[in-house]
């Protein structure tokens, strides 16, 4: 026997939370009214008539078809629907648009002066030979100025195209070769020009001639340093030797041996060759360091150590110095610069060629495409015959129906929680 569903239990927990049912509510209307009436904007609709006047394909122009049934006009290769079809189409189209911004750029706002903008506010609705162009806009009397300038460049676009002076289907086929094969052209250059440029030899050239620039400077604060310490050293030695000089004096040859055997110059600027590896230490401070770890010694022989190592460091120091100074690699890294910018200037414009060709490419494929819609139609006429009106009442947003819509989803919320709250409640959440 099947379990009978006790609705009561359900009724008991909408009565005991009806606070919080008609609370949810009453915040979703709440809600859907502020939006409504004064977050989202108005939007006005505008509507511009243009009436199709006459076709050769018209069968009114042909006698002979006005006995003919609808199965039998379908032999006869009339398509009106078609034809009414390939008129609709042409309402949204990008030539339009251009001359509507032309006409109105003053009145447009920046994002409307864009032909994909401008098309999104546009659409074509058609009613037997009456083909209407709908705007919708925030701003009525804009809405009716769009529709309006938009009927009349259709009338023109149309008759031109349909009514006996439309461009040649030969003379568009043509271009759309020609556009093809420079395109195909510009791509062929840029493509050869990325397979053979100099741009990435000039970046490893130019980074080269960086990291020498910087290991130069590094060069000379690691020997700035070593200097001091030992000058620092001599001085602490001349005024009272004591037993940790040796060792103090063993672990700054020891760190001057090290760098002047691991450091070796940059590039030479006049050969660009790579120096060798300073040769250590001379020998006196060699024997020195050969008599570690004690390196006991007179005060006279320490100090003479210190004043070789002092030597010795300074002049590597000119050395180095001399090199910052001449300010040839600073010479070099400027006209390697000035050699990767002018490729890379170079890569722009044919960049810049190739996709100047590619939208040439398709703005005369859509025109061929066109004109193939006009095939369908000959000697077709149309007239801007039914102007827009400012439009006085908005068409959304439904304000009305927005809050009885929130109204409805905010009781269905309310009873949701409700149970939500009952069935946590029971659970001893």
């Amino acid at each position: 026997m099947e379990e009978e569903i006790d609705l009561r239990e359900y009724l008991d927990v909408i009565i005991r939370r009806w606070k919080w049912i008609v609370a949810i509510t009453l915040v979703a209307v709440i809600t859907a009214t502020i939006v409504s009436f004064f977050v989202m904007a108005p939007v006005y609709e505008a509507r511009a008539g243009v009436v199709i006047l006459k076709s050769k394909s018209e069968i009114t122009f042909e006698p002979k078809y006005l006995t003919l049934t609808g199965e039998e006009l379908a032999g006869t290769g009339v398509d009106i629907a078609s034809r009414r079809k390939a008129l609709e189409a042409l309402v949204e189209n990008s030539s339009l648009a251009v001359e509507v911004i032309a006409e109105l750029r003053p009145t447009l706002d920046p994002e409307e002066r864009e032909v994909e903008g401008l098309l999104d506010m546009v659409k074509a609705e058609t009613t037997g030979d009456l083909i209407e162009i709908v705007v919708r806009s925030t701003d009525p009397r804009k809405a009716a100025d769009i529709a309006n300038a938009w009927g009349e460049a259709y009338e023109t676009y149309v008759n031109e195209l349909y009514g006996g002076r439309p461009q040649s289907p030969n003379d568009i086929q043509s271009q759309v070769v020609e556009a093809r094969g420079t395109y195909q052209n510009a791509q062929e250059a840029l493509a050869r020009f990325m397979g053979d440029n100099r741009l990435e030899i000039l970046s490893r050239e130019i980074g080269a001639k960086q990291n020498a620039l910087a290991d130069y400077y590094t060069t000379k604060q690691g020997l700035d340093r070593l200097i001091g310490d030992a000058k620092a050293l001599r001085e602490q030695l001349r005024k009272e030797p004591s037993s940790s000089t040796a060792s103090d004096l063993s672990i700054l040859l020891l760190r001057a041996n090290a760098f002047m055997t691991s450091t070796s110059l940059p590039l030479q600027p006049s050969t660009s060759l790579p120096l060798q590896p300073s040769t250590s230490l001379p020998l006196q401070l060699q024997l020195s360091l050969g008599q570690m770890p004690g390196l006991e010694g007179s005060t006279e022989n320490q100090l003479g150590d210190l004043d070789t190592l002092i030597s010795v460091l300074e002049a590597r120091r000119e050395e180095v110095q001399s090199l910052i100074s001449e300010g040839s690699i600073q010479q070099e890294l400027l006209e390697l610069q000035e050699q990767l910018e002018r490729e890379q200037a170079r890569q722009r414009e044919l960049s810049q060629a190739r996709d100047l060709a590619w939208e040439t490419y398709q703005t005369l494929e859509r025109k061929e495409a066109e004109v193939e819609v006009s095939a369908q139609v000959t000697d077709t006429e149309v007239r801007f015959a039914v102007p827009a009106v400012e439009p006085k009442k908005p068409v959304a947003p439904k304000k009305m129906l927005n809050i009885a819509i929130a109204g409805v989803l905010g009781l269905m919320g309310g009873i949701f929680a409700a149970f939500g709250a009952d069935y946590w409640r029971k659970s001893g959440g």
